[in-house]
């Protein structure tokens, strides 16, 4: 189970509505009638670390039934026209090389008139295309949308501190010329990182009047990175990761009770007494590998995904119901319907089953008065895991407090209750089978609470 992360539009959204009068492929519907749109706002390209071309990347999504894809580069954006990778016999270690296999399947899809190639010598070199080009040859309206994205990534004294900036086609300040990784050392935080990274992007998003999301990353990658502190410190910060491939670490055996559920609940506990916005979660492939072999694998396509509930499928309707909370993430179960209704404060869930399959709803809240108190346990180094503070938290914060086994369940919040969110289990096993990843098939609500 796990967390989630919810960004500040502070933008003005003043841009027209965009109407879509048919839909082509239409999603599947929710029970009011609003269509749910399917999204990843994680992947990447050989414009970084990613090993396909960016047209093979969306192709990917687009073909598996996606609505909308961010591809989210490390610490660029994908507008330099005159941006050339050699050819090479194998993708070969981080960061990769274009290998042959890719370019002989990309001219394959995509045809000699529309690759771009020059020679130097024996050797061969490709253009990349911007996204501007990508996004005019598979933008469909109403089936399709891609938006442009940059994952901030950065490193402080060895912890990994990524975030991920949505809707806004440009490299911000603090990443501008840096390399895939910004090592970073010094007596700074992880708040201070924070702070200043969502600073530019709300200030860039302000001055093109464009509506934007802003997410923290994978907090329990690398290790236990990013603690729950970290967004406690920084409320501004509206959207995380609750699930993104996990980690290759077990975790430790002193704190088996900090999950990313915790993580996220600690942060939404302690945001709600202090009288804050609470932290939304995203669900990510992070996706690097498409090819054929490693695709449908640890690092590949369709692990989990977020769903939003939108009047079309349009940028400023999308992040608009992202920013009410009107999404869910998920790793394979989908909803029907999700909803919270403010008179009688219940949250109400309805799977949308499938064929043979079973369901488990679990409510999770915090309660008014919960015990605040924190333990640190010490994670040494072994090997080539870093060492890490991990916190534990009471068991006052993220109790379970209803579990309904179904497809349809309802919970009202109690006087005491800080908030309620829901975790939908399906007795299908997972994609992945990382540590800190849900095993089975799972879908998290976002937290809900009175006005």
């Amino acid at each position: 189970m796990n967390t989630e992360v919810r960004v500040n539009l502070n933008v003005a959204l003043g841009i027209a509505l965009i109407l879509i009068a048919v839909l082509a492929s239409p999603p599947v519907q929710a029970a009011e009638g609003l269509p749910w749109f399917r999204g990843q706002l994680h992947a990447h390209s050989y414009w970084s670390d990613g090993r396909a071309f960016p047209e093979q990347a969306v192709d990917a999504y687009k073909q598996r039934g996606y609505h909308f894809l961010s591809l989210t580069d490390h610490n660029r954006f994908p507008e330099d026209a005159g941006y050339w990778c050699k050819v090479s016999d194998e993708d070969g270690s981080w960061p990769p090389k274009v290998s042959h296999e890719m370019f002989n399947a990309y001219v394959q899809s995509f045809g000699e008139e529309w690759v771009e190639t020059r020679t130097d010598g024996p050797d061969t070199y490709v253009r990349l295309k911007t996204y501007a080009e990508v996004k005019a040859r598979f933008e469909e309206p109403g089936k399709f949308l891609l938006m442009p994205g940059v994952e901030i990534t950065q490193t402080l004294n060895g912890v990994a501190v990524h975030q991920n900036y949505i809707n806004l086609p440009l490299v911000l300040p603090c990443i501008t010329g840096a390399e895939l990784v910004q090592k970073l050392e010094g007596e700074q935080t992880v708040v201070d990182l924070l702070r200043p990274n969502a600073a530019e992007a709300r200030q860039a998003a302000a001055e093109r009047q464009a509506p934007y999301l802003f997410m923290l990353d994978h907090p329990f990658w690398v290790y236990y990175d990013i603690v729950a502190q970290n967004l406690i410190d920084c409320p501004e910060i509206r959207f995380f990761e609750v699930c993104n491939g996990g980690s290759e670490y077990a975790p430790h055996p002193q704190a088996l009770s900090y999950t990313p559920g915790k993580f996220w609940d600690a942060v939404n506990a302690f945001r709600r007494i202090q009288g804050q916005d609470l932290l939304y979660g995203i669900g990510s492939d992070d996706a690097h590998f498409y090819d054929p072999q490693r695709i449908d694998n640890d690092g590949g396509v369709g692990d989990a995904w977020v769903m939003v509930r939108a009047e079309a499928l349009a940028p400023e309707l999308l992040l608009a119901a992202m920013q009410r909370g009107d999404f869910y993430a998920t790793t394979g179960v989908l909803l029907e319907d999700v909803a919270f209704t403010e008179a009688d404060k219940t949250l109400r869930v309805k799977v949308k089953p499938e064929e043979g399959a079973a369901y488990r709803i679990h409510f999770i809240t915090t309660k008014q008065g919960f015990d605040p108190a924190v333990t640190e346990i010490a994670s040494p180094a072994e090997g080539d895991r870093p060492a890490r503070t991990v916190p534990v938290y009471s068991e006052d914060i993220g109790r379970l407090v209803k579990t309904v086994d179904g497809a349809e369940a309802e919970y009202t919040l109690e006087a005491d209750d800080l908030y309620v969110r829901a975790c939908i289990e399906s007795d299908r096993l997972g994609k992945f089978t990382r540590h800190f990843h849900p095993e089975v098939q799972t879908a998290w609500t976002q937290p809900y609470a009175p006005e």
